[in-house]
């Protein structure tokens, strides 16, 4: 070899060891070495043939991609779950820098540890190889909320944890669920701005990614969506197999043609119907379809980063005939309805916040008999709001479908600071009242609500003493449950004194309730040949019910307001409203009896104890018995019924053609 060559071949090898290693695009880095924790393809490498639409979210994220956020608005049932693990793995591997992961809670992020990220970590050779065990007294040791490894590091933490958010600088940063984080935290604002900050240092060199990614909620409130809408819009788009145009899945809608089409019964032989040639696309189809989408931005523009739309429709994962499924089991409930667009179709849902016609509701009264309980009614709940110059009541039944009859109201006045006053021994009478069923028998309020907002010691004190009673208190967030889970402990008494036992005070979830109840509201009865009224129907009876009823029931509607730099919608009240506010604790009692959860077979057995008449030799004290014998169903049933009840007419045909009327 001359001296020449000798040179040249130095001189390559040189270049070869200073040059970078090719770079990998994050999926190609996912499908070759990440082995996935869980789902369907557990145990084994992961592959984009289940999820085709995630590579180019994956390779939006890569290093070496011009953008430095990404954003993806989705359903459940759609695998992207794996995008930020496979992300977090690459870095690991290929680009190491300082990254965090930030989920709503701490709890949320040490489940997500727990049941994904560790178990991929020990199964994934690289990384496995790279991250540092868990030692204890060692301080370059992985912990199980900071995960260490050459060249960065990886914390784990929560939207609620402030500390963390504001005293880490990251390079990457992956935010999930954002639409469930608080909207301030602790008093010290945003946490998602809080989160965004830690990225400061990377703003010169142009260096960071960000990637946000959620279910959505409620138009306007919604994080993602409004993230989305920022973005350009990308929707996946699938060919037609009979025509070849391309197209974005929706479920479809009365005044379209096109979409998703099924029967409303079993089987639902659901399928879709092309948007351009009108030809029926079979289930079995949807695979091929699906494996040669292309993802296409609807609002392309400088400024705005990539943001993504996907949803159950083109998911791999679940069927269209489950969609029909979900919808159909939906579609009477507005609390399900929104859990299905949310949860099904990926799409914020757009609370109605304007109240019904108070007029009209009053002008279809019913004529039942003021304080008895029509025929259907079967389980009682009382509620009353509490005010400095007396107290505001109404009882409810509750039957099947969530159908509800107001049989009691009224105003007992009085001094409510004074536990002495009179007024606190007329609600008393009201909470033992007894009312009168189509059967003969007398039945109590099951349960009794006093909201506690207001000279909460005195309510604390009245409930303490009142069986069946429960203190409560309404909280404003949207995405609070109808009523908490477990109740917390009230220890002091109108003295200040500490009590050995507490009082329990449940605390209610008002936002969702309020926009339920206006849904049922605008309802209409009978009408069409229909045997049933609708679900979730509202009665009132001219018996009780008066115009200043109605407009207390319809005083509140929902507006935004600026907080902190962002706009909030929030529901605010345009008069008195007491009424309204004791409907929506009534409800809040029937979401905790089980109301809406309950099973044919459920109701069967309230209706075997109180819909018969009573035995006469017993009178007063069967009823009595058979009040304390009547099951407390609170918990979702483990297995659904299969009983129906009668159906009203549907369609010609007997298919869905849209829902959003």
């Amino acid at each position: 070899m001359t001296r020449k060559s000798t040179l040249a071949v130095i001189a390559g090898a040189l270049a070869l060891g200073l040059a970078p290693d090719p770079v990998i695009e994050p999926a190609d880095w996912a499908s070759e070495n990440l082995v996935v924790a869980d789902g369907p393809q557990a145990g084994h490498r992961w592959s984009p043939d289940l999820t085709p639409y995630a590579v180019e979210i994956l390779n939006t994220l890569a290093a070496d991609s011009p953008h430095n956020r990404v954003s993806v608005r989705k359903s459940a049932q759609t695998g992207l779950t794996e995008v930020g693990i496979a992300w977090i793995g690459s870095i690991i591997d290929k680009t190491p820098a300082k990254a965090m992961v930030v989920f709503p809670t701490i709890t949320s992020v040490q489940d997500f540890n727990r049941e994904k990220l560790t178990p991929t970590i020990e199964a994934t050779e690289p990384l496995r190889r790279k991250v540092s065990q868990h030692r204890s007294r060692s301080a370059t040791a992985s912990t199980a909320l900071n995960k260490r490894f050459q060249g960065g590091s990886l914390t784990l933490t929560g939207a609620n944890s402030a500390s963390d958010l504001r005293s880490k600088t990251v390079k990457y940063l992956f935010c999930d669920e954002v639409d469930e984080w608080p909207l301030d935290l602790d008093g010290q604002g945003d946490p998602m701005e809080m989160a965004k900050a830690r990225q400061t240092a990377f703003h010169a060199t142009g260096e960071y990614k960000l990637f946000e990614a959620s279910t959505p909620t409620i138009q306007g409130v919604s994080r993602i969506d409004a993230a989305f809408e920022e973005g350009d819009q990308r929707y996946f788009q699938v060919p037609c197999p009979h025509c070849g145009e391309r197209q974005r899945l929706v479920f479809g809608s009365k005044d379209t043609a096109h979409g998703l089409k099924f029967s409303t019964e079993w089987p639902y032989q659901a399928h879709y119907v092309c948007a351009h040639c009108g030809a029926v696309i079979e289930h079995h189809q949807k695979r091929a379809m699906v494996l040669a989408g292309v993802w296409v931005a609807e609002n392309p523009g400088p400024g705005r980063h990539p943001s993504y739309h996907i949803d159950a429709l083109t998911s791999l994962l679940t069927t269209w005939d489950k969609i029909a499924e979900a919808f159909l089991k939906a579609k009477d409930d507005p609390g399900k309805l929104k859990a299905f667009v949310n949860l099904w179709l990926g799409e914020a849902w757009e609370e109605r916040g304007d109240a019904p016609e108070w007029n009209r509701l009053y002008a279809r009264r019913e004529d039942y008999a003021a304080r008895t309980i029509p025929p259907g009614g079967v389980i009682l709940t009382g509620a009353a709001d509490v005010q400095a110059d007396g107290v505001y009541y109404e009882v409810v039944a509750w039957g099947r479908d969530k159908q509800s009859w107001s049989i009691d109201i009224g105003f007992l006045d009085g001094d409510t600071a004074d536990s002495s006053n009179l007024v606190w021994a007329k609600l008393g009478e009201v909470h033992e009242r007894r009312y009168q069923d189509a059967y003969g028998n007398s039945w109590q309020a099951d349960v009794f609500a006093v909201d506690s907002g207001f000279n909460s010691n005195t309510v604390y004190q009245w409930c303490r003493t009142h069986a069946r009673a429960m203190a409560i208190k309404g909280e404003a967030g949207w995405h609070k449950a109808a009523i908490s889970s477990t109740p917390t402990k009230v220890d002091i008494n109108l003295r200040g004194k500490r009590l050995r036992r507490g009082v329990e005070l449940w605390h209610v979830g008002t936002w969702p309730l309020k926009a339920e109840l206006y849904a049922s509201l605008r309802k209409d009865g009978l009408r069409d040949g229909a045997e049933l009224d609708p679900p979730g129907f509202v009665h009132f009876t001219e018996a009780l019910h008066d115009e200043r009823y109605f407009k207390q029931v319809t005083a509140e509607h929902i507006r935004e307001r600026e907080v902190k730099g962002r706009l909030v919608k929030e529901w605010v009240a345009t008069g008195p409203n007491h009424y309204h506010d004791c409907r929506i604790y009534n409800m809040a009692l029937a979401a905790h009896k089980g109301v809406g959860l309950m099973t044919d077979s459920d109701w069967a057995k309230w209706e075997a104890l109180r819909c018969r008449p009573p035995a006469a030799e017993q009178g007063d004290l069967l009823a009595t018995g058979m009040a304390q014998a009547a099951p407390d169903i609170a918990e979702p049933p483990k297995e659904p019924s299969r009983k129906k009840r009668p159906r009203r007419p549907r369609g010609a045909g007997g298919f869905v053609n849209g829902w959003r009327a």
